[in-house]
């Protein structure tokens, strides 16, 4: 009998390699069938394999050699190959069947690398294998993506109460197209199933067309009464929009694969996709970074606060629906959390290349330490909103060779402690916008370094500590290089015992070029431009400087305790200081002071019981004036107008206007010898005690 079986079913295999319609072959496989009950199909089993697979091979070629025939007689799909024609007709023969699949990709949680819950993904069953994105384009073309939105849901659903257990408390996304119309009996089959199964699905939309507010406002409201979960699909292309995002309303939002791709090599995305997640976490929304296929990518979004992974890396889609992923790629997942999970621990956020930090989510997360250039030297922009004062200071990483960008931040340290402090061996161009403001600290700058400022922004600094300095160095240290180059002010308000507020104490090359300067300094002794406790060399020009300092032991540009060499020009200078040993510009008790100034405005307001104006106070003194405005209000036991008590004075005056007012019992030609006095043009009035003394110097 299985001799005759096998007879006839050559016969049948024979036809249906010459048929030549799917009709034709229609009716041979009817024949096969009722031979197959005329036997009994109970041991015949190996048979019927072989001819599912004869049939499927029939059919797929038959498909292909009538499908150009089949268009052109009827006219049909002109714009489309003879190879799309077969795969539209195979499409067609798909979805009238019914015949789909589904893998299963996990979507796995970054925080312990267990499985959160499955996307079914569509498997067509054909051995042509047109690809799911090819079966949506040819149902569009033909009007079917209703047929396959009914099939998608009603077989996924089905799968879904089938493995209840299996699932457990994890969801099945199911992929939806918004604009398909179901008919009426479909529908109420969907929804009653949707409902039945709420805890277990999620429908994520997938269509990139916008929806109207009518279209999305009944879909909401069908899925909020089913108690359904929402995820939208492929965020950041299309018309993903953060006002999409706000009218859908999701629980997930799934992160484009293109913005995933290569994201560790990238800045541009990492912003993004950043905000993405950050967006998402602000609106209670689970953000799921698809497309993750390399360790570098889970590693990187997994650090930028992804909630959800899903990709080749973690797991690929599989027929059957696996309980987990590989345990190293889990324990890897765990380190990675466990890293991001340290840094909010030990309340440190490590910024990223490129990046744009925002100090207000920041502060809101209890972040205290910011790092800058560790992941790189590009440009980094830390902000915040104008006024709100953040528990936040910042460290640059050493080595880094970049720009930060200042806007409107408002930072606090420990008393003491600088706000800002740059590492070693770096070149820090910092550029100012808006109103920035720190507190009880600095920015501090190591030997090794280079700060550059510049930008429209403003700098304001408040100090209040025992010792403390604004933009410099500590008094045991030398400051690096700093170099003023900003059209906006630097204002620091020093209440301290000993202070700086730009320089250090051991001293360090400085250069203003241009920009406002506002110091107001209250304490024991310091300085406000320059060094405490060693020589010092200042080139300032093209500013405004306005110094008000009340110390018992200062000097306003210079050092209190080393040699002085200044050269100003260009510049418009105000000081106003009153205390015990004061010295306007130059030394209190350095060996020298070698100050030029020339093309500049400066005005002096000083009481105390020794001062000068300009002057190593108990040292060498060499100052030249050139084509500037002098003007000298001077007031104590023992002071001077210009120069030291010494008696080795020597300055030159050309072509400048100097009015010098002393109220004081020192007679001036005690401590300056006028053979040392040269005035060259110009004019020079000497008044002491209110009256004018005449002054003869050498021509």
């Amino acid at each position: 009998m299985k001799d005759n079986m096998i007879s006839q079913l050559q016969e049948l295999i024979a036809e249906a390699s010459q048929a030549d319609s799917l009709e034709a072959l229609d009716a041979i496989s009817s024949r096969y069938e009722e031979l197959l009950s005329n036997y009994g199909n109970g041991e015949y089993t190996e048979l019927q394999t072989i001819w599912n697979h004869v049939e499927e091979m029939a059919r797929t070629i038959i498909t292909y050699k009538n499908a150009g025939a089949e268009a052109a007689e009827n006219h049909m799909y002109p714009d489309l190959s003879e190879q799309e024609r077969a795969e539209l007709l195979e499409t067609e023969r798909v979805i009238n069947r019914n015949l789909f699949h589904y893998h299963f990709q996990p979507i796995v949680d970054t925080f312990n690398g267990e499985i959160y819950s499955y996307e079914a993904l569509m498997r067509p069953q054909s051995n042509m294998c047109p690809s799911p994105f090819k079966i949506l384009k040819y149902a569009e073309y033909t009007g079917k993506l209703n047929d396959i939105e009914r099939a998608t849901f009603l077989n996924i659903l089905d799968i879904v109460e089938q493995k209840k257990d299996l699932l457990g408390d994890r969801r099945i996304f199911i992929n939806s197209i918004p604009r398909t119309k179901l008919d009426p009996e479909d529908e109420l089959k969907v929804h009653e199933l949707l409902e039945r199964n709420s805890d277990s699905v999620v429908v994520e939309m997938t269509e990139q067309a916008e929806l109207d507010d009518a279209e999305l406002g009944i879909i909401k409201s069908q899925f909020q009464q089913m108690n359904v979960q929402l995820a939208i699909d492929d965020y950041g292309t299309g018309y993903s929009n953060v006002n999409n995002l706000l009218r859908y309303i999701p629980n997930f939002v799934k992160i484009d694969r293109s913005l995933i791709t290569n994201i560790q090599n990238s800045p541009q995305k990492r912003h993004f996709v950043r905000e993405i997640i950050e967006f998402c976490h602000d609106n209670n929304i689970l953000a799921l970074a698809e497309g993750v296929e390399t360790s570098e990518e889970l590693h990187t979004v997994i650090l930028l606060g992804a909630d959800l992974i899903q990709g080749f890396y973690t797991a690929r889609p599989s027929a059957e629906i696996i309980d987990s992923i590989p345990h190293a790629i889990k324990q890897e997942i765990y380190r990675y959390h466990a890293e991001r999970a340290d840094g909010k621990k030990q309340h440190i956020y490590i910024a990223d290349n490129a990046e744009r930090v925002l100090l207000d989510r920041l502060n809101k997360e209890g972040y205290s330490n910011l790092i800058l250039g560790q992941k790189g030297n590009d440009d980094v922009t830390v902000t915040c909103t104008p006024g709100l004062n953040t528990n936040i200071h910042i460290e640059v990483a050493n080595g880094f060779k970049g720009t930060i960008i200042l806007e409107n931040i408002d930072l606090t340290n420990v008393k003491g402690r600088p706000c800002i402090e740059i590492g070693d061996d770096c070149d820090v161009t910092l550029v100012l916008c808006g109103e920035n403001y720190l507190h009880s600290g600095g920015i501090r700058v190591p030997e090794t370094s280079r700060l550059t400022v510049n930008g429209e922004g403003r700098l304001r600094i408040m100090l209040d500590a025992l010792c403390n300095y604004g933009i410099g160095c500590e008094m045991e240290a030398r400051h690096g290089d700093l170099i003023f180059e900003q059209i906006g002010g630097i204002f620091v308000d020093l209440n301290c015992t000993v202070g700086v507020c730009i320089g250090s104490g051991q001293g360090g090359n400085i250069k203003i070029l241009r920009g406002q300067y506002v110091l107001n300094m209250h304490g024991s002794y310091g300085v406000g431009i320059g060094a405490v406790h060693a020589d010092t060399n200042l080139e300032i020009s093209g500013c405004d400087i306005d110094a008000d300092i009340t110390m018992s032991r200062m000097v306003a540009i210079g050092s209190l305790d080393g040699s002085s060499s200044i050269h100003l020009y260009s510049a418009s200078t105000k000081i106003k200081m009153a205390g015990i040993d004061v010295v306007g510009i130059g030394t209190v008790d350095g060996e020298r002071a070698d100050v030029h100034i020339n093309d500049a405005s400066l005005i002096f307001k000083i009481m105390g019981d020794h001062c000068s104006s300009v002057a190593a106070l108990e040292g060498i003194t060499r100052f030249k004036l050139s084509r500037a405005s002098l003007s000298i209000a001077i007031e104590g036991d023992k002071v001077l107008g210009l120069g030291g008590f010494s008696g080795d004075t020597k300055f030159s005056l050309t072509n400048s206007s100097s009015v010098i007012n002393m109220l004081t019992p020192v007679k001036f030609n005690d401590y300056i010898n006028m053979d040392n006095v040269i005035i060259s043009g110009g004019r020079v009035e000497l008044y002491v005690n209110r009256e004018e003394v005449p002054i003869n110097v050498n021509p």
